[in-house]
């Protein structure tokens, strides 16, 4: 029994040693079962805040959004737009499967990246795939964020196919350059990376075919970016807005959080994440690195906004950091700087298993849940991330009751109703609302203060409990609904 046992072993061995489609195959299927066990689990309600309250919306209602989402890099939802117009497949299942589909491809880009570019074993480059697409930054991303994740799929496979030829020919044009105009008119954030990669590295290199990729794509991005000029300057200029929104964004994007957020993010990738970056060969994925690290403290110099989003470069930078990381592991494994146990197996596998399970937690578990680590900072991180990969705009418990609140306003409250509350339930609202309108408010004092309305419902038990004192003395208050989460208050003017 013994003896077959090894021999079984070894076969599987020599399987993966030897083959060259099988593990690609391997690793997209992982990628697959990883980002969707997530959305099975929170069924029948999505997961992901720009899904409710971006993605769906504007897919269901495309000409009514179009005007506002052509301004914001518009490419990733018109290709779901149009897969949707030509299957006339639910709206939910396109989000949800292309988001699943392009986590896979994520996935086996960063096996060839292990193979092709560190030049590492099957076995190597499967354990660095999977030290990456669990980490919390990779499975974050992914959790709303499917356009950067498109866009960062495709950056990485182009500037992995940049790092494995010597000499630039017209071939480069004909390959990169169609999936750069992509990368960089799917997202902003990319965009730019990916344009002040190609720049640099066409700096380095000196060569002419990498100067006028840098050149095209460059031009495509500027293109790109005087669209959504409107968009941006109001980013850049919410924090000037008022004096509660400067509050608001010195509460959130503070040195403490921020630093919180590194920490938590990169803190243990780190010291291999060094190793892996000093024995690579391969610059064009250092550079990236670089950039990233520099985009996550421009919170030092432009303190208390958030026009530069540095919680979003501390992400992209700890998904770089993974793949440097994972590197240098391998290295202090293979060098016995790492030696647990004599097999190396069992040594890729004490590393690898702390990793499955913080991911594993952080894409599974209820929110609240005890198990999930990232939870103890939550009181810092919640500004940028969620806890738990089962969230949307809201928990799922959450959701549920939120489903049967709006049910029964569809048929308990007049046609024509106003519907006052929070801006995070504004998806929800569009997508299952009839015949009523939603009023969403950072402020809803200010829109009591307003007298504008003498009649409406005010959603949120929590809101009306802590402004009934004040603000509703101008206001008869009746409780219509209550649930496990949420309550309705009907509001009549009484001057």
């Amino acid at each position: 029994m013994d003896y077959l046992n090894k021999v079984s072993i070894l076969q599987l061995k020599n399987f993966f040693a030897n083959n060259r489609k099988y593990p690609y195959l391997i690793i997209f299927s992982i990628g697959v079962l990883v980002r969707v066990i997530p959305e099975l689990e929170a069924l029948p309600f999505p997961i992901g805040y720009d899904v409710i309250n971006y993605y769906l919306p504007v897919l269901v209602n495309f000409d009514n959004h179009w005007a506002s989402a052509s301004n914001q890099f518009p490419l990733y939802v018109v290709l779901l737009h149009v897969i949707i117009s030509i299957t006339h497949f639910d709206p939910r299942l396109v989000v949800t499967a292309t988001a699943v589909f392009i986590f896979g491809l994520f996935s086996v880009v960063v096996y060839s990246i292990a193979k092709n570019n560190f030049h590492l074993s099957n076995y190597q480059s499967i354990f660095l795939s999977l030290f990456v697409i669990f980490q919390v930054s990779v499975l974050r991303t992914s959790w709303d964020l499917h356009k950067d994740m498109l866009a960062l799929t495709i950056t990485l496979y182009c500037l992995s196919y940049l790092g494995t030829i010597s000499n630039a020919s017209k071939r480069i044009l004909l390959t990169i350059l169609p999936l750069s105009i992509i990368s960089v008119l799917s997202d902003r954030m990319i965009g730019f990376l990916l344009t002040l990669v190609y720049i640099l590295y066409s700096l380095i290199k000196r060569e002419r075919m990498i100067a006028i990729l840098a050149t095209v794509t460059a031009f495509i991005f500027a293109a790109g970016l005087f669209n959504s000029i409107d968009t941006l300057t109001n980013n850049i200029m919410l924090g000037s807005a008022s004096t509660a929104s400067r509050d608001a964004l010195q509460q959130s994007y503070n040195s403490v959080n921020l630093g919180i957020l590194f920490l938590v993010m990169c803190g243990i990738l780190l010291p291999s994440g060094v190793i892996g970056f000093m024995k690579a060969k391969i610059t064009i994925l250092k550079i990236p690195l670089i950039i990233s690290l520099l985009g996550s403290f421009t919170w030092i110099i432009f303190a208390g906004t958030s026009a530069l989003l540095p919680d979003r470069w501390i992400i992209i930078f700890s998904i770089f950091l993974s793949i440097f990381s994972g590197y240098g592991f391998i290295m202090l494994i293979e060098s016995k700087r790492i030696a647990i146990y004599h097999k190396k197996l069992v040594n890729y596998l004490v590393i690898l298993i702390p990793f499955l399970f913080l991911g594993s937690v952080f894409a599974t578990s209820p929110n609240g849940s005890y198990l999930n680590l990232y939870g103890l900072f939550h009181e810092y991180m919640h500004y940028y991330d969620p806890m738990t990969m089962q969230y949307n705009s809201i928990s799922i418990p959450e959701s549920e009751s939120l489903v049967s609140l709006i049910d029964w306003m569809n048929h308990n409250t007049p046609s024509g109703s106003l519907i006052v509350g929070s801006k995070h339930l504004r998806g929800w609202m569009e997508l299952d609302l009839k015949n009523r309108s939603f009023l969403f408010s950072d402020n809803i004092t200010n829109t009591l203060h307003s007298n504008k309305y003498a009649e409406f419902y005010l959603l949120d038990s929590s809101l009306v409990s802590n402004l009934v004192t004040h603000e509703l003395q101008n206001f008869s208050s009746t409780l219509s609904y209550n649930n496990t989460n949420y309550s309705l208050y009907h509001l009549k003017s009484i001057e």
